[in-house]
């Protein structure tokens, strides 16, 4: 197992950033380059998803299922060929800016996996930091640009 830690602060209120965040869409995909597609299996109190990710030169696909605990936190429990994972969401106010933390613990299948996971994993957090900024980039023009008032 591995974790990966990374936390940002917007300047949007916390309730805002968590229904962007979690109103999860097959369209998701065209935000980041990692994430290939999207495809929403079912929304109901979970929200279940299958996602396809290129990494490393990569595809790899994960069936997602989220865990929605309003107001400010959800988990992702993703299960995939080459690694599951529990990630955690929280959103906190600090003030008067939201702190978004988010953590996972990782654990690598496969041999080539575990063995080279140590040596990956910065990079991995790297490719999630800055996927997380593009999401939030877009959070941030989808706010300014009152979509979502």
């Amino acid at each position: 197992m591995s974790a990966l830690f990374i936390s940002k602060i917007l300047d949007i209120p916390p309730e805002i950033v968590y229904y962007w965040w979690t109103d999860l869409q097959s369209t998701d995909s065209k935000l980041v380059k990692p994430l290939k597609s999207r495809k929403i299996i079912s929304k109901s109190d979970d929200i279940i998803i299958e996602d396809v990710v290129k990494l490393f030169g990569k595809e790899m696909r994960y069936k997602v299922k989220v865990i929605l605990k309003p107001p400010y936190e959800w988990q992702a429990e993703y299960d995939g060929t080459a690694a599951t994972a529990v990630s955690k969401y929280k959103l906190t106010l600090v003030d008067g800016k939201t702190q978004f933390n988010y953590k996972s613990n990782i654990y690598p299948k496969g041999y080539l996996t575990k063995i080279f996971f140590p040596i990956i994993k910065f990079f991995i957090q790297y490719i999630f930091s800055k996927e997380m900024d593009e999401y939030n980039k877009k959070l941030e023009e989808d706010w300014i640009s009152n979509k979502l008032n």
